[in-house]
């Protein structure tokens, strides 16, 4: 999903939810789809979520699903003052967990403290309760701060605390499932502020639901696309971007000299850390140049509308920088002859050059597959003359 399609479907989601809370009563035939939907999105969607090993995504269901239910059970105030305030809470230390597996003594902990809480919304109606309940809808500051709102300060707090520290979330990690929370978020208030005036707050629930499960979805594409450790598109989408090129192009071939034995003395991690410093530079390549990683310490970047002679330019500067650019490591401090081994480790300061080969079409209808193998033969010219230098 593009960057357009994740800001577009999530808004198309919250209007039809708008749209569906705004007709009274609902048309014959989509009544029971709506009635259904809790099930289907809740449910099905709890479902998938364990099938698929994304523990979050059942978790964020599941307190959505209590929410809901919780307000279809009690119409008292005091429901759905505590729905107000919990819900958002929990939205959001979901956003903050790890991944993990719920069918675990540690994923059981996790699912039941929603349950806990469910438990504790039921109790909360008890009369004897009352003064409690009371608390949940005192005003924290000038009574008339949420008058714009069906949400009691508290609730409201709550929502803007939880959204600001997902979107921190969100700019940390920039993974989907914390941008689908942030616009779960969102669904959820329209859901609670339009039960508060008495709407249906099912039909937003659900659309909160849809977008965790986006979040969810696109997660799981995301080794389709992209690499774990660069950050950058792989193979898939590179065969993808070839067939949508422009007729004046120039693609790349970069490789990392001698990778193999930099990972043999330095270590995995170390190789990690090199890869990514390396993938950091592709990715600010002048020329409008889009990297992708394809595997096995080498890079293909796409150039459209510019030449080869102006790519290797470019691509010169990146080799310089990479080349001038230096990795503090720690590697095993030797031992010295008749001295027992040392288990003690020295810092060290490496490096890395790259060699780049680049090509462009030479004629209108040249393929771009047939242009990408004349970058791997210019690579490995540059690679036979020494390595470290870029050759078209």
């Amino acid at each position: 999903m593009t960057r357009t399609a994740s800001i577009v479907v999530p808004a198309l989601l919250l209007s039809i939810a708008a749209a569906l809370v705004l007709v009274r009563p609902l048309p014959d035939w989509l009544a029971p789809a709506v009635q259904a939907a809790p099930l289907v999105v809740f449910g099905g969607g709890a479902l998938l979520g364990l099938f698929i090993q994304r523990g979050r995504l059942v978790l964020g269901l599941m307190v959505l699903a209590l929410a809901d239910l919780a307000l279809v059970r009690f119409s008292g105030r005091a429901a759905f003052d505590a729905v107000a305030l919990l819900l958002p809470l929990n939205l959001c230390a979901i956003a903050w967990l790890g991944e993990g597996n719920l069918l675990t003594v540690r994923g059981g902990s996790q699912l039941g403290l929603p349950l806990l809480q469910a438990v504790a919304v039921v109790i909360l109606q008890h009369p004897q309760f009352s003064a409690l309940a009371a608390l949940l809808k005192r005003p924290l500051v000038a009574a008339n701060l949420g008058a714009w709102t069906a949400l009691p300060q508290l609730a409201l707090f709550a929502f803007a605390a939880a959204l600001c520290l997902v979107l921190a979330r969100f700019l940390v990690d920039g993974r989907a499932p914390s941008g689908g929370a942030a616009w779960a978020l969102v669904a959820s208030f329209l859901a609670l502020d339009g039960a508060g005036a008495g709407g249906r707050a099912s039909i937003h629930f659900v659309a909160a639901g849809l977008l965790l499960l986006v979040g969810a979805a696109r997660e799981s594409l995301r080794p389709v696309y992209l690499d774990d450790v660069t950050g950058l598109p792989v193979s898939f989408a590179l065969n993808k971007a070839l067939r949508r090129l422009p007729r004046r192009y120039a693609l790349a071939r970069v490789e990392i000299d001698e990778f193999a034995t930099f990972r043999e003395e330095h270590g995995a991690d170390a190789a990690r850390r090199m890869l990514r410093l390396v993938a950091r530079a592709l990715t600010n390549v002048g020329g409008h140049g889009h990297a992708f990683y394809c595997g096995e310490y080498v890079f293909a970047v796409i150039f459209r509308r510019t030449s080869a002679q102006a790519a290797a330019r470019h691509l010169e500067f990146v080799r310089r920088t990479i080349e001038r650019a230096n990795l503090d490591v720690r590697v095993a401090e030797p031992s010295r002859p008749g001295q027992p081994k040392r288990v003690g480790s020295i810092a060290r300061t490496v490096s890395v050059t790259l060699s780049v080969g680049v090509a462009q079409p030479e004629d209108r209808g040249d393929d771009p597959h047939e242009v990408l193998r004349a970058a791997d033969r210019a690579l490995d010219h540059a690679k036979e003359a020494g390595e470290n230098r870029v050759s078209t």
